[in-house]
């Protein structure tokens, strides 16, 4: 869930240079058509993109009338996706520009694909427009499959609108089992709008990240705890707090809303965890 760089290409220059190699004359002149519908399409995306309103977008079989879903499907999938395609660097630099690599979706996995943030089958005016084109995760993509909002308050948290990263709204409790289990969870700041904590809820929900964040805790966990042992032995509660805090710091300066900036700093809070619940 980070914010990204806002992709600056005009969305019916990426269409007609896509449709523009397509070898069926009737074909490519209907598509061609349909180049101001295009623009008409990505100027309502970004002006509803921040404001809660993307569910408003109207879902469509045909365009203009005498273009089906599958013909425009096959623009982004023939046309910019396949290697080689005349659209493919738009969708290379879009793949790119996710921060160190990483999906922007769930923090966590390597970004290898591209998301349609309003899938094509449903809004194939959108299908190579940029600004609903996100850098991804294949575990993302595939959880999220074909998913459109309902609502305002189904809208996933967009990558190239919404910053949620100034406050702390991750957070994690330390269930007291054997082993210890993190348990993520959302917690916005007092100050969000309803709607914004509502979305940043039901993203968490939606891509499955209190479970995921969850395993990698178990995994990190698992390759300090000696360490931690070592420090409890030597120093104390001091020097197991004193260590986690560190982890904390540094990892919080990377992005303070990280499952690890999360689990270090929980961690260093729980008593009973750096007492030894560890173990």
């Amino acid at each position: 869930m980070r914010k990204i760089r806002k992709p600056t290409d005009v969305s019916e220059n990426v269409y007609v240079a896509c449709v523009n190699i397509v070898r069926d004359n009737g074909l490519r002149n209907r598509l061609i058509a349909a180049k101001n519908l295009i623009g008409t399409a990505s100027g309502e995306f970004d002006s509803k993109a921040s404001r809660g309103n993307i569910h408003t977008i109207a879902r469509e079989n045909t365009v203009n009338g005498n273009i089906t879903k599958k013909e425009l499907e096959e623009v982004y999938t023939l046309r910019m996706a396949r290697k080689g395609a005349a659209g493919r660097p738009i969708y290379d630099r879009i793949l790119l520009s996710a921060e160190l690599g990483i999906c922007p979706l769930c923090s966590h996995r390597e970004a290898t694909t591209i998301d349609h943030y309003l899938p094509k089958t449903e809004y194939p005016r959108l299908t190579v427009t940029p600004i609903n084109l996100l850098p991804c995760c294949k575990d993302c993509n595939d959880i999220k499959d074909a998913f459109y909002p309902r609502n305002s308050h189904e809208e996933l948290i967009h990558p190239y609108y919404d910053d949620i990263e100034t406050d702390h709204w991750l957070t994690a409790s330390i269930q007291q089992s054997v082993p210890c289990t993190f348990i993520y969870s959302v917690s916005p700041p007092d100050g969000w709008p309803h709607l914004l904590s509502d979305r940043v809820r039901f993203h968490f929900a939606k891509l499955q990240l209190s479970r995921l964040y969850a395993t990698q805790a178990a995994v990190e966990l698992s390759m300090i705890r000696a360490q931690l042992s070592k420090l409890l032995n030597i120093s104390g509660i001091a020097g197991v707090k004193a260590y986690l805090s560190e982890g904390e710091e540094t990892r919080s300066e990377a992005n303070k809303n990280s499952w690890q900036a999360v689990f270090y700093r929980t961690a260093m809070n729980d008593d009973w965890f750096c007492s030894g619940g560890f173990q």
